[in-house]
């Protein structure tokens, strides 16, 4: 099943680098589906992963600096969840686009903005951006990480952070989609079916993590945000 390998590569990549299993997964699945089936089954996953990984990088998680993005991505989640059922599908294909390729230029084209340290404060703005493109593409991990990245935590604590923002948004993404009606027995059952598979990558990828040194770390974070951007080309033209 293609599907179900999509799914394994994203959840890896997840466990691997802490995001990404969003960004790769929606524009890889939706060659084959819509997006008003990708979107939410992306969303339950994307959820189950979060809690899974978080648990795993407990010790290392403190709540306080992403605290303000949680919170002003609430009303985010809901206002793009909403926008999706508004938007013609190559308008959302675009957004898709913008978004994560704008963030995987501005790392790779602009390191001196690297030895930025952002305060927590910015957190409600990322967060804002973060939920409303979370609600309707299911895409919230570029404004996530870029706020997150330039807080400058070792590798632990910031994949560890990543983890707490985004279980939180994809709680309230899932709580979207319900609301809306999305989350249909097809969707369930879909879940359900490739549920083994994104489990199966997410260890894997965390495996490969738990033998890598910082500096290491934090390049390959930059590469798949590089490669998320370029994933999302498939199917803008």
């Amino acid at each position: 099943m293609l599907e179900a390998l999509v799914l394994f590569l994203a959840a890896f990549v997840q466990g691997l680098a802490g995001f990404a299993f969003a960004l790769l997964a929606v524009p890889l699945l939706s060659l084959e589906w819509p997006l008003l089936r990708v979107v939410p089954l992306v969303a339950l996953c994307g959820f189950t992963l979060n809690v899974l990984m978080l648990w795993l990088l407990r010790r290392s998680f403190h709540w306080r600096p992403v605290a303000g993005l949680v919170l002003a991505a609430i009303p985010g989640v809901f206002v793009g969840a909403k926008a999706l059922g508004f938007f013609p599908e190559k308008v959302l294909r675009w957004v898709l686009f913008v978004a994560v390729s704008g963030y995987a230029l501005w790392e790779t084209l602009n390191p001196g903005a690297r030895r930025i340290r952002l305060s927590p404060r910015w957190g409600p703005l990322f967060g804002f951006a973060a939920g409303f493109l979370g609600g309707m593409l299911n895409t919230p991990g570029p404004p996530v990480v870029v706020y997150v990245s330039l807080l400058r935590m070792d590798k632990d604590t910031l994949k560890s952070a990543l983890q707490g923002a985004f279980l939180c948004i994809a709680a309230f993404m899932v709580a979207a989609h319900g609301l809306y009606g999305r989350l249909s027995p097809e969707i369930l059952r879909l879940y359900a079916t490739y549920l083994p598979f994104i489990v199966g990558g997410m260890f894997l990828g965390q495996w490969i993590y738990l033998r890598l040194g910082e500096r290491s770390y934090h390049r390959l974070v930059h590469l798949f945000l590089v490669l998320s951007a370029l994933a999302s080309l498939l199917k803008v033209f």
